[in-house]
């Protein structure tokens, strides 16, 4: 039984099957969000879902938008976005330890319990963020004596993807941390220097073999009809996912600016497109202070089956990351980006991600400070493209990465806890 809910969840869900794990899945019901890709829902239409309430302050929005039942208008994205914003700063951050979901446990673990009872459940799986999943983790294995793993898609403290905005949310945060890190059976974590940490944060006293990494990765299956498609007849650059402080696209928009002043036919021959949601919508105004607006479509959402399609149709895939913290987060995209077999632009320090490229020889990492450098870059592919020399790696070649063998790590480790 799961609690929670992302993308390398559903993955999780879709395959476990597979390996003779049934799975059944706790969440909430529709939230205010800025982003929905419904789509993902069908790859788990034959799984167990059950969604429950929530006094979160994202779901009592949600359920006063249908109340209101107002049409959309131009303005209204910016203006949830404002909301979400709001709530995120004040009720999330000030109000509630660790965050805002803390408000659904209730309901979920009163959906739990009735599972845990009816089906005999062997595991108890968690994931966070929200790290709220890991308390209702740990409440359930306390009641039911039923094995729990916790898996940490993001650091719970120590890092940016946590809040403290007192000593007092710190003090809690680092001993709830310290409980589920304590009790779980297994801490499965999404990259190495993840794992490491949290291993490190509890001493000598949890360095076992109870931690576990089990990257992202992406889905062969999302690739099936991909793999012929063929690229668009401009020079492209994509960026699929968010724009947010940690993916803040600046230095890379100031080195197009550049080349684009110093060669105008180069201007004339490359697109450049951002797939995601601009967090902070200031993406927008950024483009015109830099008088991109004719090479950079519009920033636009799109549904995960749609954006595939164009990252297979590029030239140049764009990943940044500015790094304020050790934290290190890798996202799904960055392994389909490696299965795309499409070279990859890093802007980016040192971190996991740039040594995993660069193992892979999978592109070019280039620091955000060198705009210089990640000029040289573009143009050195861009030049590939005109001369038609161009290398594309293999698509889905990474096997290692393929979200169905990750699955099997994990039943793998379901199946070992059962036995003990």
């Amino acid at each position: 039984m799961g609690m929670g809910g992302t993308q390398r969840s559903a993955k999780f869900v879709k395959y476990l099957p597979a390996f003779n794990w049934e799975p059944i899945v706790v969440t909430v019901k529709d939230v205010k969000y800025y982003a929905h890709d419904l789509t993902l829902l069908d790859e788990v239409h034959n799984s167990k879902i059950i969604r429950t309430e929530s006094l979160d302050p994202l779901r009592l929005l949600a359920r006063l938008s249908v109340l209101k039942n107002k049409n959309k208008t131009p303005g209204s994205a910016k203006s949830n976005s404002r909301i979400l914003n709001f709530l995120n700063k004040t009720i999330v951050n000030w109000l509630l330890i660790p965050d805002s979901k803390i408000l659904w446990l209730p309901f979920a673990l009163f959906a739990s319990l009735k599972l845990i009872h009816k089906y005999k459940i062997k595991i108890i799986y968690t994931t966070s963020p929200p790290h709220s999943a890991h308390l209702g983790g740990l409440f359930l294995k306390w009641i039911s004596r039923a094995k729990w793993v916790a898996d940490f898609r993001d650091d719970w403290t120590g890092g940016e993807s946590q809040p403290n905005p007192t000593i007092f949310h710190s003090f809690f945060n680092k001993l709830f941390e310290k409980f589920v890190l304590k009790f779980a059976d297994r801490i499965i974590a999404m990259c190495d220097h993840l794992t490491n940490n949290l291993r490190r944060k509890g001493g000598s006293y949890f360095k076992s073999d109870r931690f576990i990494t089990i990257t992202n990765g992406y889905d062969a299956e999302d690739f099936s009809e991909l793999l012929n498609l063929e690229p668009h007849s401009k020079f492209t650059i994509t960026h699929s996912g968010s724009i947010s402080k940690v993916s803040d696209p600046e230095a890379f928009l100031k080195a197009i600016h550049s080349l684009f002043e110093q060669n105008a036919h180069f201007q004339d021959q490359v697109q450049i497109q951002f797939f995601g949601t601009d967090i902070f919508n200031y993406f927008e105004g950024t483009v015109k202070k830099f008088g991109l607006e004719k090479n950079i479509l519009p920033i636009r959402y799109l549904p995960h089956h749609e954006v595939l399609p164009e990252v297979m149709k590029s030239h140049l895939l764009l990943l940044t990351i500015n790094k304020r913290t050790n934290e290190e987060i890798i996202t799904g995209k960055v392994f389909e980006y490696l299965g795309s077999g499409k070279p990859i632009l890093l802007i980016s320090g040192e971190g996991e991600v740039a040594r995993l490229i660069q193992t892979l020889n999978r592109g070019t990492v280039v620091n955000d400070k060198n705009i210089a450098g990640i000029k040289n870059a573009i143009f050195e592919y861009f030049n590939l493209y005109k001369q038609g020399k161009m290398k594309f790696f293999e698509p889905l070649s990474v096997k290692q990465f393929d979200r169905k063998i990750l699955t099997g790590q994990l039943a793998k480790t379901f199946s070992e806890l059962v036995k003990e």
